[in-house]
């Protein structure tokens, strides 16, 4: 058999079949009757980068021009970097992953031409990628009406202090947009002054002018409380508000009403029992056993972490659900030694963890809520906690003394750390959040005469707002603004007059006051959250949307910048963890960013 053919180099015969021939590169298989035209067809469909080199063969060139890869476009070599850069980046792997044999051998595959480049070069494209990206965050920002921030620390594997800016506004067309600023090494002592300092210096950095900065996300350590107290006084952030992380706030409440006696030693006994599952081999043999016999779901026991808002309901909740194979395990010899079997928790033990499972249960949704970068949750938290103290905390006659004792405690809690008893506890930002949420502007959980003092002072912040956006619309500059909204077409605002309520009749340009009136008795449904209702309404309240975009931008707690502490661990785990501070910065800048703002 003569195997003159080039397509011979990708093709063998079938071993078993010498009527078949069989693809080196992709292991199909075709009929062989002395013609080369069916395997000549599948390289030029299947494998075209193949197919050149047996069509410029059959030319006559010899072995060596065969052997050689066709060079591949500049615009193609291109497109190959910015997919690595892309890929490094947007799924957070370390840069010295394209010297791998692995990588260089796929990349053979799926483009023969390609060169592989060095390390340097992939890390200058990074940096390219990085600046276009900042030029980016610079003009979303610069569009954007009212900036929110998160910050918080934390540690690398080399024991390095990082700190974490996040901001967080509302675009144009009121969606919600979160991004990283920076994250960079902190050499100084965390104090308040140096935090404080290094948030004012990211936020010149991105031009964010004081008008625009309206509060600090940040959790309930003394450094960050002082730090929020610095920013509020001073002018360039034009009195900036401190808001204490809502998730961090429940957990301190958690953690207090967890403290008392004998709740505690019952969750103490928890923690130790699912410690016993955890660490000895025998035991975990025998609760799979024990929850096949008694067809109970094959669940791990879950242990507790302190620096988790919820793992202490989650730690009962799982136990309680395996009680009786976790029993059963413990009353077994054949899995259990005598000195272990006193781990079990007693009978008042188990009702009392079931307590305490079922009144936290509704806390951890709420945390679970405010923590959804998605949602303008700010807004959320007052009326959530209204709800949940007279609905849920709310002593009923049937309560056990657990019960009752962990109802009292966590309202006396949550009065307390976010002063909901407190005089001036409607002028806060929290309840003028509430005003600019139509799902809670009647503020049912506030008497008349302090819901009249919430509604006064948002339309007091609608008229600065307003005043502040008319002066700088009217100061000329030689940059130009944000695009200017399309113009309704005739049959489009014929057919608003024709579909509009009553409400839309009324116009009250120039007066908050009246705005926030017929606001009030708007009834208009919300469908999908405050910021789809205002991205319909704004045009009927121009005012108060400015001050709903100022108060909505802003969270409910610093998540945000914590979920960068699991991205900055995977860039930083063992096998990088000689990246450069600078590196650290933008590669997490352009894993969380571009998924923001797109490639």
């Amino acid at each position: 058999m003569s195997k003159r053919s080039v397509v011979w180099q990708h093709f063998i015969v079938v071993m078993d079949d010498a009527k078949k021939v069989e693809c080196k590169l992709c292991k199909q298989r075709f009929a062989y009757h002395s013609s080369t035209t069916n395997m000549t067809y599948h390289l030029k469909t299947a494998h075209p980068q193949y197919s050149t080199s047996a069509s410029t063969a059959s030319s006559g060139l010899t072995q060596t021009t065969l052997d050689q890869n066709s060079p591949i476009s500049e615009k193609r070599k291109r497109e190959i970097m910015d997919g690595i850069v892309d890929f490094i980046a947007l799924d957070m792997r370390p840069v010295n992953l394209i010297e791998g044999v692995g990588f260089k051998d796929m990349m053979k595959i799926l483009e023969p031409g390609y060169t592989v480049p060095k390390r340097e070069t992939v890390m200058h494209a990074l940096t390219a990628k990085y600046e276009t990206t900042k030029d980016k965050v610079l003009e979303s920002i610069k569009n954007s009406q009212a900036v929110s921030f998160t910050t918080d620390m934390w540690t690398s594997l080399r024991m390095e202090s990082y700190m974490t800016v996040t901001a967080h506004f509302i675009t144009e067309a009121w969606g919600l947009q979160c991004l990283v600023l920076e994250t960079k090494q902190m050499e100084e002592n965390h104090t308040a002054a140096t935090i404080a300092q290094r948030l004012g210096e990211v936020a010149d950095k991105y031009e964010i002018p004081g008008c625009k900065r309206v509060a600090v996300v940040h959790d309930n350590a003394a450094n960050m409380i002082l730090c929020a107290d610095i920013l509020g006084r001073d002018e360039k952030w034009a009195g900036v508000k401190g808001i204490r992380c809502a998730g961090h706030t429940l957990q301190l409440c958690i953690n207090a009403t967890l403290n008392q006696d004998p709740i505690c030693r019952t969750v103490v006994a928890a923690r130790l029992l699912v410690a016993h599952f955890k660490k000895r081999t025998k035991a975990k043999k025998g609760l799979k056993e024990k929850q096949k016999e008694q067809k109970v779901v094959e669940h791990v026991l879950i242990q507790d972490v302190s620096m988790r808002w919820k793992s202490s309901q989650t730690m009962l909740a799982r136990l309680i659900e395996q009680r009786w194979p976790v029993t059963a395990v413990l009353s077994d010899p054949n899995y259990t030694g005598e000195n272990e079997r006193n781990l079990d928790l007693t009978p008042a033990q188990w009702n009392m963890a079931e307590d305490i499972s079922n009144v936290l249960k509704p806390i951890v949704t709420l945390t679970e809520l405010q923590s959804e970068e998605e949602n303008a949750s700010l807004s959320a938290t007052i009326p959530m906690l209204a709800n949940l103290k007279r609905r849920h905390l709310a002593p009923v006659e049937d309560d056990s003394p657990t019960t009752k004792s962990l109802k009292t405690r966590l309202v006396e809690e949550s009065d307390n750390r976010w002063q909901l008893k407190d005089r001036l506890f409607e002028s806060s930002i929290y309840v003028q959040a509430a005003v600019v949420d139509p799902r809670f502007k009647l503020l049912s959980f506030l008497d008349d005469a302090k819901r009249d003092v919430a509604y006064i002072n948002v339309s007091q912040l609608a008229d600065r707002l307003s005043a502040e956006g008319d002066r700088d619309s009217s100061t000329p500059t030689d940059e130009e603004g944000p695009a200017p909204k399309r113009k309704k077409t005739d049959k489009e605002r014929e057919i608003d007059m024709l579909m509009c309520g009553d409400e839309g009749e009324k116009e009250f340009p120039g007066d908050s006051k009246k705005e926030v009136k017929y606001y009030l008795q708007d009834r208009t449904k919300v469908d999908a959250g405050p910021l789809a209702w205002w991205g319909k309404n704004e045009d009927r309240y121009p005012r108060l949307a400015r001050a709903a975009k100022y108060l909505l931008s802003i969270p409910a707690t610093s998540t945000p910048s914590e979920r960068i502490f699991s991205k900055a661990g995977f860039i930083f785990n063992k096998t990088r963890s000689c990246l450069l501070p600078e590196n650290v910065d933008k590669l997490v800048f352009l894993s969380h960013n571009l998924k923001r703002l797109g490639k």
